[in-house]
């Protein structure tokens, strides 16, 4: 892993956005981190190096937010986001990596735009829904193991449960701490993470750490309202940005 300044445009910015992402703040807006990581390196590459950082993440996100987080939630939402992750690594030879982000850009402009412009009573909780919860599960489980990018399925079940700020945090938190051990034998397993990739790992993880440092920060001083309409913020324009590159790509 050579150091230039392409790679501390790339890089390292994309590691500490997935580390701010962990810290529960903006997680959809990690998803320009797999493109910018790409710049300089292979997606395989990339995503075998990323994976240790965030699990290594997850536990200091977890033991953080241990006692925040809903339950009943994460029995839904691990099982089916489980065998999501399974079709992927059984899959993941196949897909394309450019129809699969246009895939996520699509899901998460429509789902931000009818939060902007079409839904009345946008700040009024709905309730559970298990088909929902199931469908969001499984893709998020499936594209996360592709892409490390479930946070868009995820968001579009979550979000409109209006948890209270913390506990969609800490449940977000729990879920992909789950969902990335899951990974984590699939990805040896198809000799993605390797001794090199880990010890690119270790060098790493301390711009993770700063990110989730970060993150905690904002979280303390953001409003639940703000915080909210700034999530929704960065699904659409992390989704219109996926939706452009593809387009950019088959045109040109």
């Amino acid at each position: 892993m050579e150091i230039s300044l392409l790679f501390l445009f790339t890089v390292v910015p994309a590691v500490i956005l997935f580390g701010i992402a962990k810290s529960g703040l903006g997680g959809s807006v990690s998803l320009v981190s797999i493109p910018l990581m790409t710049f300089i390196m292979p997606l395989n590459q990339a995503l075998a190096i990323l994976l240790p950082i965030l699990i290594c993440s997850d536990f200091i996100s977890a033991f953080k937010f241990r006692k925040e987080f809903d339950h009943n939630t994460l029995k839904l939402m691990v099982p089916f986001a489980a065998i999501g992750a399974i079709i992927g690594a059984s899959t993941f030879s196949f897909f394309s990596e450019d129809y699969l982000k246009f895939i996520l850009g699509i899901m998460g402009f429509l789902f931000a735009f009818h939060y902007f412009f079409l839904k009345k009573n946008a700040d009024k909780p709905v309730k559970a829904n298990f088909l929902k919860g199931a469908i969001c599960s499984s893709l998020a489980g499936f594209t996360s193991f592709c892409a490390h990018s479930g946070g868009t399925p995820t968001s579009i079940y979550l979000l409109p449960l209006r948890l209270r700020k913390e506990i969609y945090v800490g449940t977000r938190i729990m879920f992909f701490t789950c969902i990335n051990l899951v990974k984590l034998p699939f990805y040896i397993y198809l000799s993605m993470v390797n001794v090199s990739s880990f010890t690119q790992s270790l060098i790493l993880l301390p711009l993770s750490v700063f990110g989730i440092f970060i993150g905690y920060r904002l979280l303390k001083v953001i409003k639940e309202s703000i915080f909210y309409n700034a999530i929704y913020i960065l699904i659409l324009v992390a989704s219109t940005k996926l939706i452009i590159d593809f387009l950019h790509t088959i045109l040109f």
